[in-house]
This record gives structure tokens, C-alpha cells and sequence, in this order.
């Protein structure tokens, strides 16, 4: 079992703080030349790239063997009204370098690595603008993982939550979204998994019955899913006599959708409700299987640092 890292490290910051990542917003952007807002913004990139070889070689120092990078690491990118195209941008070459070092770099010091695109990646939703831009930022994070040489598989998983929205039936989000997967490029498709939400319609029975054996039967194929215990905690499954169906049931389930050990997520709540808790108390169950948990906590790599000995987990 691995525990994994969520985007940033708060050690590594404590030690280095100039290794944080930089954003900018539209607003900002907008306010200069457009020729100095890409320039400044390349630069910002170029930092955050660095910061991210930083924190893979941080994760090998302390024993952490998973790291989920950064969805911010190009801001505004996919912003289809600024029309900017990163392979005219003054750095590029370095961008693209620092690229291709981010996956050697986690290739020789065995770190795998992941990537969860912002909520508002939707492919089943009813809106075709919302459609369409969730497929123009998925085909944009499958190009940084290619451009890191990183597999196109379920090793390199790239994971989005199925939807809040509503919609007509399960049965024709799914086919919505099956219509708008493979207007994906291939780099998508062969990554692309998907998480059980923490309200709504998709807890863990729902999404295991539609995008995995409905998906299964009318389509002959489907998506691993991705198991998130406090998701799971706060929307939870019921069996035909109204009792909470048990996280055991669901992580063997899940486990099973996966062809290669699967990537799950693990945090505790405050209080009983979905704000994550600054650091772990329990760590996650060993079930006895190679698996993956990315480790959800707002204290990072502080949060969990007791949790890293193999001896730290719990079996249940």
C-alpha cells in the first residue's frame, strides 16, 4: 500500500519558501499588454514546473511514493476567450524540457503520479458548451502527461467526479457522456477514471451500477472507479433493507474495476462533514491489497508524515 501526496507540500515549503506554486487570474492578465501578460505568465509556468521536480524529488526524500501534480500548473491555458497558444509562448522550450524532467524525475526515483481536474470537468452534462470545454481540458491535462512521457494508462490516472447537475435518467448521462469520451483524445481515454461524489445522485452503488455494469452490458466497456471514503461517509449506500452498505463492500468492488492497482482517496472529516481535516488520526485500512491512497488532508505532507512507516496502517 502507498500513501500519496495531493499537489503541494507543506515541508518542502517550510524549508524552501520560494517553491510556491504562482497563478494568475483573468483579471490580471487582462490589465497589461497581452504580449507582457504572456510573458509574465510563462514565467509563472515555467516556476511552477520547477516546483513540481522540487516536490517529486521532496516525495522520494521522505517516503512518500505517489504524487498527485498540480491541475494549476498553467493558469488560464484552457481559457477559451483568451485564445493562448502555450507553443508561442517565449519559454516554451524551457516549459517543454522542464516537462519531460517532471517524468524522469518521477520515473528514476519511482514516484507515480495522477492528476484530478477541477470539478466543472463534466462529460454527461445536458449543456453542450460545459461538454465541450470539459473535453478541450481533459485533452490539455492528457497533453502535460504525454509531454512528461508518462503512460497512457491506469498507472497515470487522470480522475474527475461524474456530476452534481441533474439530468433526465442515469442511463442517458451515461450515453452523453460515452458520446463526449471518445471526442477525447486517446491520452484521455486510456486514463480516465472516475470518483463517487460526496452528494447526489452518485454515491458509491450508483456509479458501480451505471459506469460499470450498465456501461459493462450496453456498451462492452467501462470506467474504473475511484473510492472516496469521506465522499462515501457524507453520501453513503444503502442496501435493499435501508442499512449503510460498508466500505469494505465498496473498495473490493472498486478494486475490481481497476486493471492495474488502483489509485483511491483517503481523508477525514471535521465533525462529521466534508471539510477535510488538518491531519490524519487513523490512516487508511490495509486491506490486504496494492493499492494507492491519495491522502486528502489540508496539512499535506505535515498531516501524514506519522503515516509513512509500513507499519502505520490498519487492517479492518
Amino acid at each position: 500500500m502507498k500513501l500519496g501526496l495531493v499537489c503541494i507540500s507543506e515541508l518542502l515549503r517550510e524549508k524552501s519558501p520560494e517553491l510556491k506554486f504562482k497563478t494568475m487570474t483573468r483579471t490580471q492578465f487582462l490589465k497589461k499588454d497581452r504580449e507582457e501578460s504572456i510573458q509574465e505568465l510563462s514565467r509563472r509556468i515555467s516556476h511552477n514546473l520547477t516546483v513540481t521536480i522540487e516536490t517529486i524529488k521532496h516525495c522520494k526524500e521522505i517516503g512518500i511514493k505517489h504524487y498527485r501534480i498540480s491541475c494549476k500548473l498553467f493558469p488560464l491555458i484552457t481559457d477559451p476567450t483568451l485564445k493562448l497558444d502555450l507553443s508561442l509562448f517565449p519559454y516554451f522550450n524551457v516549459i517543454e524540457q522542464k516537462l519531460i524532467e517532471i517524468g524522469r524525475t518521477a520515473k528514476e526515483l519511482n514516484i507515480s503520479v495522477s492528476v484530478h481536474p477541477d470539478q466543472f470537468v463534466v462529460l454527461g452534462s445536458e449543456s453542450d458548451d460545459i461538454c465541450a470545454n470539459s473535453i478541450r481540458e481533459l485533452n490539455f491535462h492528457a497533453w502535460v502527461l504525454d509531454m512528461m512521457r508518462m503512460p497512457q494508462d491506469f498507472t497515470c490516472p487522470i480522475n474527475i467526479h461524474p456530476s452534481l447537475s441533474n439530468f433526465s435518467s442515469a442511463e442517458n448521462f451515461v450515453k452523453k457522456f460515452i458520446l463526449n469520451f471518445f471526442q477525447c483524445d486517446i491520452g484521455v481515454r486510456n486514463r480516465l477514471v472516475l470518483e463517487n461524489e460526496d452528494k447526489g445522485f452518485w454515491n458509491c452503488s450508483n456509479l458501480y451500477e451505471y459506469f460499470h455494469l450498465f456501461m459493462k452490458a450496453a456498451y462492452t466497456f467501462h470506467i474504473p472507479l475511484t473510492l472516496d471514503n469521506l465522499h462515501d461517509e457524507c453520501n453513503p449506500s444503502y442496501d435493499v433493507e435501508g442499512k449503510v452498505i460498508p466500505y469494505q463492500k465498496h473498495y473490493m468492488k472498486f478494486y475490481q474495476t481497476w486493471p492495474v492497482p488502483p489509485v483511491f482517496h483517503w481523508s477525514e472529516g471535521i465533525n462529521g462533514t466534508l471539510k477535510h481535516a488538518d491531519k490524519l488520526t487513523i490512516p487508511p485500512p490495509d486491506m490486504g491489497l496494492d493499492c494507492t491512497y491519495e491522502i486528502e488532508v489540508k496539512k499535506k505532507d505535515k498531516g501524514f508524515i506519522q503515516f509513512l512507516s509500513k507499519n502505520s496502517v490498519v487492517s479492518i
